[in-house]
């Protein structure tokens, strides 16, 4: 196997099982994860399982997909609220929320539907390696009207973030550069072009197992966060990406989210509160759900 990604046309008549024998060498049980996976496309499309192969056939595979550990699980004691709109659930780290070219079955998106049997979408993200509360659709019309109350600022998230140093409290403003790579470069001059980041860190408390900051993102940039922070010289623990030298659980870095609070149309809004791994339980919500102590 070279790379992750190999490309292969098949030069006669064949299967996709007898394909990936013959060319790659595989074996059965690799190929029937390899499929279930979706790691394997043809013409740009997912191939679930094996098929006859016309000579000629284009084939991308994925001979080396990302794993994550998610039969261990308890999916269905995940879910913090749920009503007819949306579903409120705690991810766990070290899971991604939606599918990704090599793997479209270990994700949160995918493992709460089998769960749950509910067609769940999704509204938005949290990286791989964070937990917290994470809102699913259960229609396309509340997916729509997440993602505008979004873009208008009127969803509340609040995360709790573990460092060896302790950050300075009050409102931060930094300037990401308009990148797909990681990690993300900020700084403090605004520069053209580059896009604008802002979160307050409401408290910074002092524990033995280092600093616990309590940050309200304004904006919602990729990896906004953790490059702000690292940016400031306090890198959340195992966090090596933006600059953390402190050991965590391996695979997970020592941000959670905490705190989310959705608007009710014609009501007060939705809070849901979650207790940090290594902090103190979060202050109540003033309208907690039955099963919002959920960690």
């Amino acid at each position: 196997m070279q790379g992750r990604i190999s490309h292969h046309v098949t030069s006669e008549d064949t299967t996709v099982s007898r394909c990936l024998e013959h060319h790659f060498r595989l074996q059965p049980d690799q190929i029937r994860d390899l499929l279930k996976l979706g790691a394997i496309y043809s013409n740009k499309r997912r191939i679930l399982e094996d098929r006859a192969l016309p000579k000629g056939t284009y084939l991308r595979l994925h001979l080396q997909p990302k794993r994550f550990r998610v039969q261990q699980i308890d999916w269905k004691a995940r879910v913090v609220h749920e009503n007819n709109e949306y579903m409120v659930v705690n991810k766990p780290p070290c899971v991604p929320v939606h599918a990704s070219l090599d793997n479209q079955e270990e994700n949160a998106l995918t493992q709460m539907r089998k769960a749950t049997g509910v067609n769940l979408l999704v509204t938005q993200r949290l990286d791989i390696p964070v937990g917290g509360l994470l809102v699913f659709a259960k229609t396309p019309e509340f997916q729509r009207r997440y993602n505008t109350w979004l873009a208008e600022k009127k969803i509340h998230k609040v995360y709790e973030a573990l460092t060896a140093k302790p950050p300075t409290a009050g409102f931060h403003v930094h300037y990401m550069e308009p990148s797909e790579r990681s990690p993300k470069k900020v700084v403090a001059e605004e520069k053209p072009k580059w896009l604008r980041c802002e979160l307050t860190i409401e408290s910074v408390t002092e524990t033995e197992k280092g600093f616990v900051s309590r940050l309200y993102l304004h904006t919602g940039r990729t990896h906004q966060i953790r490059a702000q922070l690292g940016a400031m010289g306090c890198s959340i623990l195992g966090d090596a990406l933006y600059g953390s030298q402190n050991r965590y659980i391996p695979g997970q870095i020592a941000l959670f989210a905490c705190r989310l609070e959705i608007p009710v149309v014609g009501g007060p809004k939705a809070c849901f509160e979650l207790s940090s791994p290594w902090g103190k339980k979060c202050q109540e919500s003033e309208t907690p759900p039955a099963n919002s102590s959920l960690s």
